[in-house]
This record gives structure tokens, C-alpha cells and sequence, in this order.
């Protein structure tokens, strides 16, 4: 062999080479984007942390999760309910989300969807009669602009508590008017006890109160109107007058002294422990009742009525405390459904009912095996035969709105801000839509 044919020969070997190397490459690069679910691994963030009942419920459902989906690998991130908001906004606006989280709905989500970052659902949710499976109004919570964004997990409702065994001994009976509340609160106030407890300390609980007046006074879907950007939207007369309302109740010392400063956890151990008759919180106060002391009875009744008041007087507090998403950054969005679909199955959330004793949005799955007598009473008393049932505003508001909504009654309820003054510094943000 000459030395040029040998050249000639090594140059065509190479160039094959080349050829070979360059179609693996092309190769390699079409098998990855066309079976992005081949990556097997997701990213997971969730704020069941910190709370016993919550971290029950999570290792339960992972640990199921993993049993029936070995191929799907979770980089599970957890916080608790106080950090995590700030620790997702943080991720987002970096362009850095997780895969699969944990999400409020209302404001907080619409905000991720404003931005683009949130993946679209509704074709999953078309498929097996998988969005069948929810309750029509839970997952209208989690919509925007006719699209689902997450699948709703769990939906609270807001019910008077008192204890039964005091209510016994003391002779008095459950109100069923806001007038009789009202003189039954003057004669527990006299006995020595407070009449409702409040711990005001993170604003939101507070927003009971005003929210209810507003819906006995004027309707539900008032906010709904505002987000949804109604051109008539308004608080109406009734806004100034619900604020009014909180305001005399502070100003009667009905609540524990010093309450805008008490944490919920306090005012929950005044009421567990007979120091205060009633409190108007969530359904999850059935599980932070489950280490009363004894004798104690957990009770419940219907926000009472309010004479005159043009709204349906059966309506209910009740909306969507937490739902799951998925980044629209998602690179393997086919296991991130399959995951939503597991954590959304019968079979989970009636043990989470089962274990957090509180109401989910999945039909069948609240069954009274799993609820307790008490939380199946109010699903099946209250929210069944409710005329509406209104979303948390603070959950449903935009962010800017929340802070201005939080500030303006705790400014009521303290006496340094009037009640007309609130209505229409909230009613200005609600406006403003931020």
C-alpha cells in the first residue's frame, strides 16, 4: 500500500467515524424528547410538615406511592404551612419550581398562572372520568379562565364550636339567630367566661367573622365577583356594615383580652379548657380537639341568622384549603399526573379524612366510618343542604388585596380604623386586582 492510498484510506475511516459518532448523537437526542417520561424522577414540595396529623397522611400516601410505582422516584421536599408559601414563591420566581407541589387556590395560584407556570390539567381530567371524581364546585376553585390548573385536596368549613358538656351544665342552648347569640354572649360574658375565642395574631382568623356578615348581610360570591373582575362588583352598604358588626363585638369585650396579639393555638387551649364557650373556626378544629381535657364534648352549629339580612341564610363558609399542581417547566408531566391521580384516589383521601378528620374533595371518599360522627354531620347537614358554599376570601383575593384585607380589620377590631373606612379601603384593592 502506497503511502497515499494509506492516507486515503485512514481519512475515510475517520470520516465514517464521524458519521457514526454524529447519527448515535442525533439519535440519543430524538430518544430523550420523545419519552421525557422515561426520566422517572420528580420533584415533590408539600407543607404537611410539622403537624403530626399532616405528616401521618404524607408518609401514607408516599409510601403507597412508592409500593405501586417503583419506576417513579420523588425528591420530596417538605416545610410547614407557615414557611412554605414564601418558600415556592422564591422557587418560581427564580424559574426554578418543582415538579409537583402543594398549592393554595384562589389568589395564590392565579398568580402562577398569570405568569404562565402552571400546566393546564384538562385533558388528564378528561380522561378515565378522573375530573368526575371531584366535587364540581372544588374544582371550579382551582379554575381559571376555564382551566384547571390543580386538583383540589381538601375543603374546610366554617362552623360555630362549643362545648357541650359546658353548654349542660351552665343550661344554655345553641343560638339560632345572630340576636340570640348576641344575649347569650352577655349572659356567658357574665358568668365570668369569654364568649368567643379569637387568637388574631396571623389575621386570617378574624376573617371569619366579617366574611359571614358579609355573606348573611349581602350574599356569597362577592369576591368571586371581584377576582372574576365584574365590572359591578362591590362590597355594597353591607361591607361597611359587616365591619361594624365585628367592631361591636371587640368594643363588648367578647373576645379574650389581648386577642390581636394571641396566637390561634392560645385561643384554641382558652376554649378547650372552659375558659371560652364558643369559637368560630374551621373543621380542623375537630383534630386540634382530640387532646381536650376530660369532659370535655366537642359540639357544633350553623352561623346563625341574621334578621333582614338579604343573603341565603343557610350558606357556608367552605372552600378549598389546599390542591396540587404541576410546573408547566415540567419535563416529565406524564408520571407528575400519574402522581396527582394517586394522591387524588379514593382509596388516599378517605385515610386522609380518616387521619386529619377533615373533608376532601373527592365524591364518596367523606364516608362516616372515616369522618366521626361530628365532621360527617356537618358534611352532611350543613354542606349538603347548603345554599351556596363561598371560598375563603382571603384564599380567593390576590395577594395585594389579602394584606390590605388582613390590616383593615385588624385595624377594626382594635379601634383604629373605622368600619367604613375598612370597607372602602378593601373594596379600592379588590378593584386594583393585584
Amino acid at each position: 500500500m502506497t503511502a497515499a492510498s494509506y492516507t486515503k484510506l485512514t481519512d475515510t475511516i475517520g470520516e465514517d467515524i464521524v458519521r457514526l459518532k454524529n447519527l448515535f448523537i442525533a439519535g440519543a437526542a430524538f430518544a430523550l424528547s420523545a419519552f421525557p417520561a422515561m426520566a422517572g424522577e420528580l420533584s415533590f414540595w408539600h407543607a404537611y410538615a410539622g403537624q403530626q396529623d399532616k405528616v401521618d397522611f404524607i408518609n401514607f400516601a408516599l409510601g403507597e406511592f412508592a409500593k405501586k410505582h417503583p419506576d417513579i422516584k420523588l425528591d420530596v421536599v417538605a416545610a410547614e404551612q407557615s414557611s412554605y408559601k414564601t418558600k415556592l414563591n422564591t422557587a418560581m420566581a427564580s424559574g426554578n419550581p418543582p415538579d409537583v407541589f402543594y398549592t393554595l387556590p384562589g389568589g395564590f395560584l392565579n398568580a402562577f398562572v398569570k405568569g404562565g407556570q402552571m400546566y393546564a390539567l384538562d385533558q388528564d381530567l378528561a380522561k378515565d372520568g378522573w375530573g368526575n371524581s371531584f366535587l364540581e364546585s372544588a374544582i371550579a376553585q382551582t379554575t381559571k379562565d376555564g382551566h384547571a390548573y390543580a386538583v383540589p385536596v381538601d375543603v374546610d368549613s366554617v362552623v360555630f364550636w362549643y362545648n357541650k358538656a359546658l353548654f349542660a351544665e351552665k343550661g344554655w342552648t345553641a343560638p339560632a339567630t345572630y340576636d340570640e347569640m348576641l344575649a347569650l354572649a352577655d349572659k356567658i360574658k357574665a358568668d365570668g367566661i369569654v364568649p368567643f375565642s379569637l387568637g388574631n395574631k396571623d389575621s386570617w382568623p378574624a376573617t371569619f367573622w366579617f366574611q359571614y356578615l358579609e355573606m348573611r348581610l349581602k350574599g356569597s360570591g362577592v369576591i368571586a365577583s371581584f377576582v372574576n373582575q365584574d365590572a359591578n362588583a362591590t362590597l355594597g352598604t353591607e361591607g361597611a356594615k359587616a365591619f361594624e358588626m365585628v367592631a361591636e363585638l371587640a368594643k363588648k369585650d367578647y373576645f379574650p383580652t389581648g386577642f390581636n396579639g394571641m396566637s390561634d393555638q392560645e385561643a384554641n387551649m382558652l376554649f378547650l379548657n372552659g375558659q371560652a364557650a364558643m369559637l368560630l373556626n374551621g373543621t380542623w378544629q375537630i383534630g386540634a380537639s382530640a387532646d381536650a381535657p376530660e369532659g370535655f364534648e366537642l359540639g357544633f352549629f350553623a352561623f346563625p341568622t341574621v334578621k333582614d339580612g338579604a343573603g341565603d341564610q343557610s350558606d357556608v363558609l367552605a372552600g378549598v384549603a389546599a390542591s396540587f399542581g404541576v410546573s408547566e417547566k415540567a419535563a416529565n408531566k406524564v408520571d407528575a399526573v400519574t402522581l396527582l391521580k394517586f394522591l387524588s384516589s379514593t382509596e388516599v383521601m378517605t385515610k386522609y379524612v380518616e387521619l386529619r378528620k377533615t373533608m376532601v374533595t373527592v365524591k364518596g371518599a367523606t364516608t362516616e366510618a372515616a369522618a366521626g360522627p361530628v365532621l360527617y354531620g356537618i358534611s352532611n347537614d350543613l354542606m349538603n343542604k347548603a345554599g351556596h358554599l363561598d371560598s375563603f376570601y382571603d384564599t380567593a383575593m390576590p395577594p395585594a388585596a389579602t394584606n390590605i384585607y388582613y390590616s383593615s380589620l385588624q385595624g377594626v377590631l382594635d379601634g383604629s380604623v373605622k368600619p367604613a373606612d375598612a370597607a372602602a379601603r378593601l373594596e379600592e384593592a379588590l378593584k386594583a386586582n393585584k
